[in-house]
């Protein structure tokens, strides 16, 4: 039985067919050379993957869970580091949708929908690991701002991503912890500092930073 319509199952071949043609025959040498593959990136733009999870009146082409789904297989059969390079954006993606303001869709979601500003998520941090109720990235109100102090680490695509939804407590006295938790949307800037890159044993340019 198949879940999927024709526009499904026509992208999942069309992303399996750029798997086999452009991925696989030289996955290794890129891996192994610690190279951005930004062509493939590009091609995966082309293809429409980064707003799979982006309404069509913000130019998205949303999939079903089965072609999301597939569509992340064919791309991790080829090179993990390219289902990473999709997977933190289409969370944030989803976070915008749901939980965005209509400014904010209105400004991101069309960008992220095309590929043209890719997202991912940071959460994670040197002290507490991925531990949420641990984290000790705080944001202050100062005034008409959100001041934001902390660090996180480990973060995919962080130096390639041109936003970043970040983790931090606005209420660290809240009870239960994690209601003191929010979701705030960064960009690159003055105040933000990406430092070093991550090494890994694989997945190497899906690009985890410090």
């Amino acid at each position: 039985m198949s879940y999927l319509n024709d526009e499904e199952t026509f992208l999942v071949k069309t992303v399996r067919d750029f798997i086999d043609r452009e991925v696989k025959p030289s996955v290794q040498e890129v891996e192994h050379a610690n190279e951005y593959p930004e062509k493939w990136i590009e091609q995966m733009k082309q293809i429409g993957i980064y707003g799979l999870a982006v309404p069509e009146e913000y130019g998205g082409s949303p999939v079903s869970m089965p072609c999301y789904v597939q569509v992340t297989e064919e791309l991790a059969r080829g090179w993990m580091s390219l289902s990473g390079a999709m997977g933190g954006h289409t969370v944030v993606a989803k976070l915008l949708v749901l939980f965005g303001t209509e400014e904010q869709k209105a400004k991101y979601l069309p960008r992220l929908a095309t590929g043209e500003i890719r997202a991912t998520m940071a959460l994670t941090e040197p002290g507490g690991g991925s531990d949420l109720q641990a984290m000790t990235t705080t944001a202050k109100r100062d005034g008409d701002d959100l001041v934001i102090s902390g660090a996180k680490t480990w973060i995919t695509n962080a130096r390639r991503s041109g936003l970043i939804a970040l983790l931090c407590k606005t209420d660290p006295t809240a009870t239960p912890r994690h209601k003191g938790i929010s979701v705030v949307l960064v960009e690159h800037g003055p105040g933000l500092t990406v430092s070093r890159d991550l090494p890994s044993s694989g997945t190497r340019v899906s690009s985890r930073v410090s």
